[in-house]
Order: C-alpha cells, then sequence, then structure tokens
C-alpha cells in the first residue's frame, strides 16, 4: 500500500491553514498601514496648504500685520472631508507671529484625529 495515512494528511491540512491565516493577518496589517500612511500624509498637504494660503493672503495685503485669531475650515481632498483648525497667537517679538495648524478627518461628521499638527513663524513684510 502507498499513499499518505490519515494522521499525515490532517497534519498537512493544519500546516496549511496556519500558513494561511498567518498570511492573511499580515496583509490586513499591511492595508491597515498603508491606510493609516495614505490619511497622515494627506493631512500632511492640507496642513501645508493652509500655511501656503495664509503666507499668500498676506503678501497680497503687504504692511497689514497679522493678528491673533482662530478660524476653523472645512474642505475637500483626495475623496475625504477635513477640517482644518488654525491659531494664530503673539510670540515675544512683535513683527513674528506663531501659526498652529490640526488637520482632522472628518467621517458622518464626526472629528477624528488629529493627524497633522503643523507650527510655522510668520512675520510682517
Amino acid at each position: 500500500m502507498r499513499g499518505f495515512t490519515l494522521i499525515e494528511m490532517l497534519l498537512a491540512v493544519v500546516i496549511i491553514g496556519v500558513v494561511g491565516t498567518t498570511v492573511a493577518t499580515a496583509t490586513g496589517g499591511v492595508a491597515n498601514q498603508m491606510y493609516a500612511l495614505e490619511r497622515r500624509t494627506i493631512a500632511n498637504w492640507v496642513a501645508a496648504n493652509e500655511l501656503t494660503r495664509l503666507r499668500l493672503a498676506q503678501r497680497q495685503e503687504i504692511g497689514k500685520p497679522i493678528t491673533e485669531s482662530r478660524k476653523t475650515n472645512r474642505l475637500y481632498m483626495a475623496n475625504r472631508q477635513w477640517l482644518v483648525e488654525r491659531k494664530i497667537s503673539k510670540t515675544d517679538t512683535p513683527m513674528l507671529h506663531r501659526v498652529e495648524v490640526d488637520v482632522f478627518e472628518l467621517q458622518d461628521g464626526e472629528k477624528i484625529g488629529p493627524f497633522e499638527h503643523m507650527t510655522a513663524f510668520i512675520g510682517r513684510n
């Protein structure tokens, strides 16, 4: 008689099952990491765009100082809704202001995050 015994077949099935489960778990982990990395990268772009908008607005109004303020803005980028919170505060140097930008993702109207916090210092032109 040639062939495999029942025990050998069961052992082979168990080994294949364990390997398959391990591969599926690893693949799911990689997918989650890719999603998180994508979300953080886009949030970084959103924050950088907000600082660029502020700098461009300041250049259009030469000589007008930036004032302390808080602003919240909703925008759409990369098929996602984002909430941007910007805070401008004074520093010890009168011609220099600190700008902090926090970026949250909006899912079903719920604020999730922040996924990015960016700080910049902007002076008067």
